[in-house]
């Protein structure tokens, strides 16, 4: 009885375990990928303007630095980021923990990287943008 016990539990525990529960996910935002630009606030006119999702997409490639910008926008706004095409871009964390992004020479910091939104400032208090993405 207690061999017939020792087995079923042996074989009950073998089955039950999984070799994928111990692959640690890491679950950090990251820019890498595509994003839609939904809404861009702030400059000199104070403007707010919301765009419908995947009509201006950035997609990112951390592979190789670059961003691709695919803007279908034919609405005439003051701004509604970059025209379509693709720029190189850095990446910049400084020691106190905020990170900015450096596309084609315009610098913005990131206020908001989650899995679903980010958002970027141009530096609204001095008349630049606010850009805000989702997924």
């Amino acid at each position: 009885m207690k061999t017939t016990f020792f087995i079923l539990v042996l074989m009950l525990s073998t089955l039950s375990c999984n070799s994928d529960d111990d692959t640690q996910q890491n679950s950090d935002p990251t820019l890498d990928g595509s994003w839609s630009l939904v809404n861009v606030t702030g400059g000199l006119a104070g403007i707010d303007d919301d765009f419908e999702t995947g009509l201006i997409i950035w997609d990112f490639n951390q592979d190789n630095l670059e961003l691709t910008v695919t803007n279908n926008n034919t609405v005439n706004v003051i701004y509604d980021g970059f025209p379509t095409g693709t720029y190189d871009y850095e990446i910049f964390t400084e020691t106190n923990g905020e990170m900015s992004v450096v596309i084609n020479t315009v610098s913005y910091r990131v206020t908001t990287l989650a899995s679903s939104q980010l958002v970027i400032d141009e530096g609204i208090v001095a008349d630049g943008f606010l850009l805000t993405f989702i997924r």
